[in-house]
């Protein structure tokens, strides 16, 4: 067996377990399916240059869940330097058709709906770091121990900015900007 073949079969034992909370995370902090396979990719080949280290690790899923934050950081400390525009690459887009769909009412579907554009929208606005924060905690249900540990902050620094990025939505959610229509009227005809 080949060096590259025995760190391969090392790496998988150790990732293989943790890849679908890593590719869950992902998806959640970029809204993007295919962001989300680039930012777990990023981070296997991070976990595969310091397989030595991930083998020493007690901790690894919380290694790799810290490795994939601040990846993510990164990702979007450089788009925000980049002049293309967010608009032009279609990231962050979203689409209704994604929603998983239940039995109920349609009426009700397109409320649900679009309560649910008005919330992406508002979390749109926020700050993205306080928006990733809350999504990790509030949709993943990363307790904050393991928020402190993925992101280094102090665990009241988590909790205050928490509660400053749930009361920034909830003013967004209450305010006439995010109450506009979804669809678009054209030619003043629906």
């Amino acid at each position: 067996m080949s060096e590259y073949d025995s760190a391969k079969s090392r790496f998988t034992a150790l990732v293989q377990e943790h890849f679908s909370a890593l590719y869950g995370a992902a998806r959640r902090l970029t809204s993007s399916p295919s962001d989300a396979e680039d930012l777990v990719q990023d981070v296997c080949l991070k976990a595969f240059e310091s397989i030595d280290e991930l083998e020493r690790i007690e901790f690894r899923r919380a290694w790799l869940l810290k490795v994939l934050y601040h990846k993510f950081i990164d990702r979007r400390r450089e788009f925000s330097r980049s002049p293309v525009d967010q608009a032009d690459t279609g990231a962050d887009s979203f689409e209704p058709e994604q929603i998983a769909r239940s039995e109920i009412r349609p009426d009700e579907q397109l409320d649900r709906d679009a309560r649910i554009v008005q919330i992406i929208r508002a979390m749109g606005i926020l700050n993205k770091d306080d928006c990733s924060l809350l999504a990790l905690h509030d949709i993943e249900g990363y307790s904050l121990d393991e928020l402190q540990q993925l992101t280094g902050l102090k665990t009241g620094t988590i909790k205050s900015r928490l509660y400053r990025t749930r009361s920034k939505l909830g003013r967004l959610l209450s305010s006439e900007a995010l109450q506009q229509p979804i669809l678009k009227v054209v030619g003043g005809k629906k």
